[in-house]
């Protein structure tokens, strides 16, 4: 055993108990482990350890794939939007875990089989926030038409601020439209889970 690492040892210290379990050395008889300096944040630590170990080094993910586009990846925790062949229901959840050929859903605790998906689909924050912005331009302008009557010599009209704002706001809905990418599993697509788990 190295010199330096027997002087940890020695000093029966939190490094020296980590170094012990951590490098895996044959103790020797007069150099034992001292367990009562290993606190609750030395657990705490060997905890942290093993799920970041376990979450890198063993997982699996959802893969979309569809020629002549970027392959999509969903991992475990992830949002997840579908719907199911012949079921218009629209599913928003968010994946639980991930097995050979089915995934859990985290809160409806529902197990759905790869070949049962018809569409995912996949939101624009674009659209979103555009929807946002042009719905608040919009009450701004309805605002001041309600309140024109209250205003006194007002510098605008009170109709062509109505109009504008009513077309503002019909124009944030209209656009609500392209909020979702569709991803439709179809001849020239399909579905995957990949096991990355290191070995």
């Amino acid at each position: 055993m190295p010199q330096i690492i027997k002087i940890l040892f020695k000093r029966n210290t939190f490094a020296g108990n980590l170094m012990a379990i951590l490098l895996h050395y044959e103790l020797e008889p007069s150099l034992t482990l001292n367990f009562s300096t290993m606190t609750k944040p030395f657990i705490l630590f060997l905890f942290f350890i093993t799920v970041t170990i376990s979450s890198s080094f063993a997982q699996k993910i959802l893969v979309l794939d569809k020629y002549g586009t970027k392959r999509t990846r969903i991992s475990t925790g992830e949002e997840i939007i579908f719907r199911q062949l012949n079921n218009k229901t629209k599913y928003h959840d968010f994946i639980s875990s991930l097995k050979d050929s089915t995934l859990i859903l985290g809160e409806a605790k529902i197990e759905f089989p790869l070949n049962d998906f018809d569409t995912f689909y996949f939101q624009r924050p674009g659209i979103q926030y555009a929807s946002i912005g042009t719905a608040f331009i919009g009450g701004g302008f309805m605002f001041a038409s309600a309140v024109h009557p209250l205003v006194s010599n007002a510098a605008y009209d009170q109709r062509e601020s109505f109009i504008i704002g009513a077309s503002f706001i019909a124009f944030s809905q209209l656009i609500k439209v392209f909020k979702y990418k569709k991803f439709k599993v179809r001849k020239n697509s399909r579905v995957r889970i990949l096991d990355l788990t290191y070995r």
